[in-house]
């Protein structure tokens, strides 16, 4: 019997972002219905975490890994309507597009050189990305370079990067004087409705 989070665990089981984000178009016509299944918890708290640390603003904002744009969705409620999405999924961007949220939306890789300019982002949020089989922990070495001094990463972080590989790569990055810490939310489910997949969310400043 197939359940909600299949397509979940399917892409924890990818061996690359190519492999990674067919798996997103194929699920992408579902991939709402089957996380309000299971009570998806990652846009939420990514969200209620960015709107404690970053004041309401018009400045440009990064949804990186909009997936078909549920945290899209919130920031704008909450004060953050000047939007930019990436994704590496076709299918998924194509859904965010239709909710009219996001200034501009591009197809990238989080993991490889992105298109924007240094110092670019007031604010990057990421939602439920940095996991297993999704995008590598040295996608932060590009989100920091896109944001401004002073500016925030909030991102949620899960599975086994959470149980050791993060806390390596955080430590470098401070070692670097690339970012400081600032916060971080309990470890929470973020499938409770279904399954246990235990994450949590990080807040940094970049220096």
């Amino acid at each position: 019997m197939t359940t909600d989070t299949d397509k979940l665990h399917q892409a924890y089981q990818a061996k690359n972002p190519k492999e990674t984000s067919e798996v997103y178009d194929d699920w992408a016509a579902e991939y709402e219905q089957h996380m309000k299944n299971v009570g998806f918890t990652h846009p939420a708290m990514v969200a209620s975490m960015a709107a404690r640390h970053v004041q309401p603003t018009e400045a440009r904002v990064l949804d990186a890994g909009a997936g078909t744009g549920i945290l899209g969705e919130i920031l704008p409620a909450l004060g953050y309507p000047n939007i930019v999405g990436l994704d590496a999924s076709a299918g998924m961007l194509e859904i965010a597009n239709s909710r009219n949220n996001y200034q501009e939306l591009t197809q990238q890789y989080l993991g490889e050189p992105l298109t924007f300019d240094n110092n670019e982002f007031t604010l990057v949020a990421s939602s439920g990305v940095f996991t297993q089989g999704h995008a590598p922990l040295d996608g932060l070495d590009e989100l920091i370079r896109i944001t401004k001094p002073g500016g925030h990463l909030v991102f949620s972080i899960a599975r086994t990067y959470l149980e050791g590989l993060f806390n390596e790569k955080r430590k470098q990055l401070e070692q670097q004087n690339k970012w400081r810490f600032v916060d971080a939310s309990q470890r929470y489910n973020s499938t409770p409705l279904d399954d246990t997949l235990i994450a949590q969310v990080f807040v940094f400043e970049v220096v």
